[in-house]
């Protein structure tokens, strides 16, 4: 696959979020799914993901804690955030059948 080149980060990523765009973008911008125009639907995808860790772990406190009303807060939150998960994902060919349509092969490592 050709090395595309890849668009710059968003200024708002950093640490841990900075990582994640450097794993994901070479490969997205490979398989011409990611450029200047769409890097901030990446940048999205990464904090969505991110949130999505962050209430996972409060959906879990909520459990044991064993507060019904928290966990059914929680969960709700984390069901939007796969929501957005996979919306985004399908935008930048993250998910297999996003692939598929596309007609695109996911780099291997």
């Amino acid at each position: 696959m050709n090395k595309a080149a890849v668009p710059p980060m968003p200024n708002y990523l950093a640490g841990t979020l900075a990582k994640r765009w450097n794993e994901l973008a070479p490969d997205l911008a490979a398989m011409g799914c990611l450029d200047e125009l769409n890097a901030d639907l990446l940048a999205k995808y990464i904090l969505a993901e991110n949130n999505y860790l962050a209430v996972s772990n409060r959906v879990q406190d909520a459990l044991k804690d064993g507060d019904a009303e928290e966990t059914s807060k929680w969960l709700a939150a984390q069901d939007r955030l796969t929501k957005q998960i996979l919306t985004l994902g399908d935008e930048l060919g993250l998910t297999p059948k996003a692939r598929k349509a596309r007609g695109l092969i996911a780099p291997r490592k």
